[in-house]
């Protein structure tokens, strides 16, 4: 059975006279650690032959792994050869690939001399054909060094890199015309005392990493992230009771990329300081990918569980159909937890009657809301209560919450955000994230899940970036405008991008799911939903007026997509000017589905 104890919420509420909510968590903050490698001494040094990662060698196949005491070995070697090729605190090493044993090490052994490890999404290289972003990552970070896990695969990407002067390193494979060092021969390198030296040297304010923004209101931004980013999220954990495993080294199954903070900060760092076991995932929430994380899943049963709303949708089906898959993933499982979007009450309800059905118990389902720029500035940790909830402070952390209509404009305080200097070589994006009280304006709109207790938590209420008002002076809430039109519609649509700033009325660009094809057109279904969808709304703000189906796909080149497979839609609005404007003329343009009066 589940002993798993998370405290109640604690929370000091302070209401001014212009509205403006402050929000304090009151719970005692866990012991801080000096730095993440110190960390990973401890474990290492309590638990030398335990498994620190394992990674398939192919699809179904074998694993292979690395215990923490080989990974301090190579870890050092690497951190040696940096210091031997004159590498010095304050820099920093860009790592291409997925999360790999390798990128592992270097993450560990970038940070022992001193250095702070880049993880640059895969989509930068891979995805992308003119590498834009990607050499823009390098430069920002100002990375010496390029380490890859495949150089043949990486091939493109190293070639773009190459002219900023930067030295490669690869585990294997080769890429014509590309000098690239073997990652074998860097992590033999024989440390010396220079190694130890460079870690006594470490302090709470040496950058550890760099992560970037996922680009989804403009270009990726590189945010420096000191060692006591990361050492205070572990000890807020900590002190919210997720770090309890009864001794036991957790096993963790990581299916997210390195490069964003659930992945590359929370649960890496989480697992090294209960000594557990990361195991890499090579499925993915899609329906091309994610047989394979089953198959992973009937081998490695979690101590904890995290993956966005749609996994557990894809989860509940498969475990629902096989009983022996169940009750692996629930055997040793202490809590679920979800972030990037809602979890529904009815995929909630199913993982409830799984958990009941295996264990004999309800599960705890928690959810995690943050950003690069301060990790986590909200923790659901108490069971119980709305699935919509994204949490309250944990502790040592403050909210800041400004009015705007029926909601509260999003500020967060935390010794984890990001250093006031900000972004790297950003001063104009720098401009304006902290307010007079030093608070960084998220972009994000909360409201209370209930007013009249606040201890019930906060909920998402959209981004205010994409909201906007229409001629009328009427508000937009744009995200939930969306939400709700894609489930009228469905399952006709995949993305809606809302307009209509300073117009008479909401407009919508909107593309087709290839699968919805049929008798009557799409046009003709679509017509007819948003007809009787409008006739239930209230007023202009929750009306759409007029919609075109677009032919070409999103962008990634672009920018109309980020690194996460979200939609950008300023980007989008901004790229497609002329399909925005034809949902405004009047009369409206071929192709233009009309739901207002006036000449169609």
């Amino acid at each position: 059975m589940s002993t798993l104890r998370t405290p109640a919420p604690a929370l000091d509420v302070v209401r001014r006279d212009d509205g403006t909510i402050l929000l304090r968590s009151t719970l005692p903050l866990a012991p801080v650690r000096r730095s993440l490698a110190h960390l990973f001494d401890e474990s290492a040094s309590a638990h030398p032959q335990r498994l620190f990662v394992r990674q398939r060698v192919a699809p179904g196949g074998p694993w292979r792994e690395i215990t923490y005491a080989s990974a301090r070995r190579q870890a050092n070697g690497l951190a040696q050869w940096l210091i031997d090729q004159g590498a010095t605190a304050g820099e920093s090493v860009a790592y291409l690939s997925a999360p790999s044993i390798e990128h592992a090490v270097v993450a560990i052994g970038a940070q022992r001399a001193g250095v702070a490890i880049a993880p640059i999404s895969v989509a930068y290289s891979l995805l992308s054909t003119d590498h834009q972003k990607l050499k823009a990552c390098v430069q920002h970070a100002r990375a010496r060094f390029v380490f890859v896990d495949d150089a043949a695969t990486y091939a493109p990407a190293m070639r773009a890199l190459a002219p900023l002067g930067a030295r490669f390193v690869a585990a294997r494979g080769e890429a014509p015309g590309i000098e690239a060092v073997s990652f074998a021969d860097v992590v033999a390198t024989e440390p010396t005392a220079a190694v130890s030296a460079r870690m006594n040297a470490i302090t709470p304010e040496s950058i550890a990493r760099i992560m970037y923004t996922s680009g989804s209101t403009g270009a990726p931004k590189a945010t420096p992230q000191p060692q006591s980013n990361l050492t205070i999220t572990v000890a807020q954990t900590e002190s919210l009771g997720l770090l309890d495993f009864e001794g036991e080294g957790p096993q963790h199954l990581e299916a997210m990329p390195f490069s964003h903070i659930m992945a590359g900060n929370f649960n890496f760092n989480n697992v090294i300081r209960a000594a557990g076991t990361i195991h890499l995932d090579d499925g993915k929430p899609t329906p091309a990918l994610f047989a394979r994380t089953i198959e992973n899943l009937r081998e490695v049963s979690p101590h904890f569980f995290i993956t966005v709303p749609l996994g557990y949708a894809m989860l509940c089906d498969a475990m629902e159909a096989d009983s022996a898959l169940r009750d692996s993933f629930f055997r040793n499982l202490r809590y679920l937890a979800f972030g990037g979007a809602m979890l529904t009450e009815s995929v909630h309800a199913r993982l409830l009657s799984l958990s009941r059905a295996a264990r004999g118990e309800e599960m705890p389902v928690f959810s995690f809301y943050g950003a690069t720029e301060y990790l986590f500035g909200m923790v659901k940790y108490w069971p119980g209560g709305r699935t919509d909830v994204i949490g309250l402070p944990p502790p040592e952390a403050k909210l800041k919450l400004k009015p705007i209509g029926d909601r509260y404009e999003l500020f967060v305080s935390t010794p984890t955000v990001m250093p006031r200097s900000g972004y790297l070589d950003a001063p104009q994006a720098t401009a304006g994230v902290f307010d007079e009280e030093d608070y960084f304006r998220t972009g994000d709109a909360v409201a209370f899940a209930d007013p009249a207790d606040p201890t019930q938590g906060l909920v998402f209420a959209g981004r205010i970036a994409d909201d906007f008002k229409l001629s009328s002076g009427t508000f937009v809430g744009a995200n939930a405008l969306r939400q709700d039109l894609l489930a009228a519609c469905a399952p006709l649509l995949k993305e809606v991008v809302l307009c209509g700033l300073n117009e008479d009325w909401v407009g919508a660009l909107v593309w087709v799911d290839e699968r919805a094809a049929g008798s009557p057109p799409v046009e003709e279904q679509l017509r007819e939903k948003i007809s009787a969808f409008n006739g239930q709304q209230g007023g202009s703000s929750r009306r759409l007026g007029t919609l075109v189906c677009m032919t070409s796909p999103l962008s990634f080149d672009a920018g109309e997509l980020t690194d996460k497979g979200n939609v950008s839609p300023n980007m989008v609005r901004s790229v497609r000017a002329d399909a925005v404007a034809s949902l405004f003329a009047t009369p409206s343009p071929p192709g233009v589905l009309r739901f207002v009066k006036g000449t169609s």
